[in-house]
């Protein structure tokens, strides 16, 4: 099958573009297919572009035609997605949602007069009102995760792939940004490696010192209320590399009364030192299943004592919930 007759109804002029094609049979298996021939390594995720329970997508993730097609045989409904670091692709994930204080047009284009031009590249319109924009990954290079709380950069993580439809949205090309349009991915221009891996922050904790290549994200909307009166949660967010299994289970069962709970634990979590994905998913699930109070996570969590909001007020979850 032809690129890009698969995707044809996938492919728009304009962002604000809202269409929702018949899909025919097969036809996500056919588009994991075609990024595999590319070269992406791709594996199946449920509609709300979570993977499946028990799928280890990191180890998964496969560019082998006949893997994939068993993969589907499993998970006929699953939408393809691909992980960025053996497909060897670096994403500039851009989240524009002003009515959320995230710019991320605006800021790219900030970025863009400081740093020069980007290379023209495959661009994927997103379900957030957002931008997927595909560099080849250089090697031996440590990116920060998140830039002013709008622009994710995807190496060790997973992108829904273009041409996918959610119930929320969906991930359509660019007209003239496509795969057809772009013969090969460009390299990310040096100066914007520099500048995306060079942001790194020290931190000291007792005897010793270490380096993160990890900006630590804004605190915002309605987190920012933990954050500003939950010890927990501050420090969660503040000393993340050294922050305990105990307390990272009892974080995610705070954030778990939150909307947006597990995109906020997932971006704080990545500065752990153990730090994957997957993990972290099944840790908020974990967590997500029980209603902790301070009381109860004082008990295994030692910083909560010092936390004056517990002290004064007893129970700190309450003022969220």
């Amino acid at each position: 099958m032809v690129y890009s007759e698969l995707i044809k109804d996938s492919v728009v002029a304009n962002i604000n573009i809202s269409n929702r094609p018949i899909l025919s049979k097969g036809y996500y298996l056919n588009l994991a297919l075609l990024y595999a021939r590319l070269g992406f390594y791709v594996f199946p995720v449920k509609h709300d572009k979570f993977p499946y329970k028990g799928f280890e997508w990191t180890k998964l993730a496969t560019n082998d035609p006949s893997e994939i097609i068993k993969m589907w045989q499993v998970y006929p409904y699953g939408r393809p997605a691909f992980y960025c670091k053996p497909s060897g692709i670096v994403v500039l994930d851009t989240d524009n949602k002003p009515e959320k204080g995230k710019y991320g047009f605006r800021v790219l284009k900030e970025l863009i007069g400081k740093l020069g031009p980007l290379p023209k590249t495959v661009l994927v319109y997103t379900q957030s009102n957002g931008t997927h924009m595909y560099y080849r990954m250089p090697k031996d290079r440590g990116f920060i995760r998140n830039y002013k709380n709008c622009i994710d950069i995807q190496t060790n993580h997973y992108c829904l792939c273009g041409g996918v439809y959610t119930p929320k949205g969906s991930y359509r090309f660019a007209k003239g940004y496509t795969f057809d349009d772009i013969k090969e991915i460009p390299e990310l221009p040096p100066n914007w490696v520099d500048f995306l891996t060079n942001q790194k922050t020290i931190f000291h904790y007792e005897n010793s010192e270490r380096t993160f290549a990890y900006q630590k994200p804004e605190v915002e909307g309605d987190f920012k209320i933990l954050y500003e009166e939950c010890l927990l949660c501050k420090t969660a967010v503040d000393k993340a590399q050294v922050l305990k299994e105990e307390a990272w289970f009892a974080f995610a069962s705070i954030l778990s009364d939150l909307k947006n709970g597990w995109e906020l634990f997932d971006k704080f979590s990545q500065p752990y030192p153990d730090y994957t994905p997957e993990k972290t998913l099944e840790k908020f699930k974990q967590g997500k299943k029980y209603k902790l109070k301070c009381s109860c996570i004082a008990k295994k969590v030692s910083i909560c004592n010092e936390c004056k909001y517990y002290k004064n007020k007893g129970e700190k979850n309450d003022k969220i919930k």
